[in-house]
């Protein structure tokens, strides 16, 4: 019954990551990193010494910077392409997939209140895990998976104090709904001898698997600013880990010549599955070199390797003896590092760029096809225009994922091939009014 195992461990990746198959909406493993438009250029300068409402999203202490209440909202729409080889191991043929495109929208709300002197109140609504991807149900690779798709968005209530006129501190709560759903084929007559296991060739035998399953959790937000001087800030936050368990319908649709020979075999039922958000470790510096020109560099450091083993329990039998799965992927902790520039060019209007580099967290042993590649380099550009209550940001990046070689595992349903081209446009519009 190994066998069977293996091919089943994918959803209980899938219920603990739900992370792309052959796209990726910008964040290395399933993170997110899309808090506001301005955000997703100058994200160090935002942590280090804030600006708007939406640096809540970054680091909850750099909202003391805001005066009365001021209200944010907007949207970031990510377009993600890329394509994948597959190598059939048992006829030499090589194919060229390629993702079902689609627009993903990242949403996002921000509300904060200056209570007196000392303390401010902040609440988002925003969005930190989450992507998904589709491919046709009959690619080479539908034995790995063909749809996994995660929705997530958190509420995050926030006090932030400041301690003095260069401290300030803040304490928040992220409420966060995590939902995830997988699609994949199963080999009926690889597993029944009649053709050899896992073949990516057509075949009318194949048993379709979706699971879904959600749960909602609390999580710890911290934050510090301080003002080394008038002219260079630091920044630093931390976003807790937090442990769900999934839990929702499997359920399996079977042809009519596999549901008369194994009729107890697939059957629908309940099961759970936990998962580990990772902890993020924000650290950030902000420059004022002049009254035009603000500089900015930070890092972000994720515990990814919580992704060591993973299992998902079924509530019943998937096959004879079959009820708990477990899957080895053994990730480790990585790096994003981000460097931007804010330019003031005139009384209304403020130009950014930034670059982003952000490290997988991929064990090439374990790789599959839920992470279409390597590291990425994000490219970004920016405008932000202010009128006396009103503001408005305007933000596009180009995200580029190195290549990334693949070496097979057909038990797995990975063949031996390579992702190629992977990549991602993204345009961010955010309002703001202060009141």
């Amino acid at each position: 019954m190994e066998h069977v195992k293996r091919f089943s461990a994918l959803p209980a990746f899938a219920a603990a990551s739900a992370l792309v198959l052959a796209e990726t909406a910008s964040g290395a493993g399933f993170g997110l990193y899309e808090g506001s438009a301005r955000g997703n250029v100058t994200p160090a300068a935002l942590t280090a010494k804030g600006g708007e409402a939406g640096a809540l999203y970054q680091n909850p202490a750099a909202i003391t910077t805001l005066p009365g209440t001021q209200v944010q909202a907007g949207l970031t729409a990510i377009v993600p392409t890329a394509d994948v080889t597959t190598r059939n191991p048992y006829t030499g043929e090589h194919r060229r997939s390629y993702g079902d495109g689609k627009v993903w929208p990242i949403p996002h709300f921000y509300l904060t209140s200056q209570l007196d002197d000392e303390f401010w109140f902040g609440f988002g609504v925003g969005t930190r895990f989450g992507l998904g991807a589709e491919f046709d149900e009959t690619w080479p690779g539908r034995y790995s998976s063909y749809k996994a798709e995660i929705l997530s968005f958190d509420l995050m209530p926030t006090l932030a104090w400041k301690a003095t006129d260069r401290l300030s501190l803040a304490l928040g709560i992220s409420v966060r709904y995590f939902d995830i759903e997988l699609a994949q084929k199963i080999d009926a007559a690889g597993l029944n001898g009649l053709r050899a296991y896992n073949d990516p060739s057509p075949s009318p035998f194949d048993v379709d698997q979706n699971l879904h399953g959600d749960d909602v959790k609390p999580a710890i937000d911290l934050g510090l600013t301080y003002k080394v001087t008038d002219a260079f800030s630091v920044g630093a936050a931390y976003h807790s880990r937090i442990k769900f368990k999934c839990e929702g319908d499997a359920k399996w649709k079977k042809p009519a010549a596999v549901q008369a020979l194994a009729p107890a075999a697939w059957n629908d039922m309940s099961f759970h599955a936990y998962n580990y958000n990772p902890d993020a470790f924000l650290l950030a510096f902000a420059w004022d070199v002049s009254e035009e020109l603000t500089l900015s560099a930070g890092a972000t450091y994720t515990t990814w390797s919580l992704y060591d083993d993973l299992e998902i329990d079924l509530h019943g039998q998937m096959l004879p003896g079959v009820d708990k799965l477990q899957s080895e992927k053994k990730w480790h902790d990585t790096w994003r590092l981000s460097f931007g520039a804010d330019w003031k060019v005139a009384e209304e209007w403020t130009l950014r760029a930034g670059y982003t580099w952000d490290q997988s967290p991929i064990n090439g042993k374990f790789v599959d096809y839920l992470v279409p590649g390597d590291n990425r380099h994000i490219l970004a550009l920016g405008a932000g225009w202010a009128r006396e209550a009103w503001s408005v940001e305007l933000s596009y990046f180009y995200e580029i994922v190195d290549n990334y070689d693949v070496t097979g595992r057909p038990r797995n349903g990975v063949y031996d091939g390579s992702f190629r081209g992977a990549s991602g446009h993204a345009v961010a519009i955010t309002a703001g009014y202060a009141f």
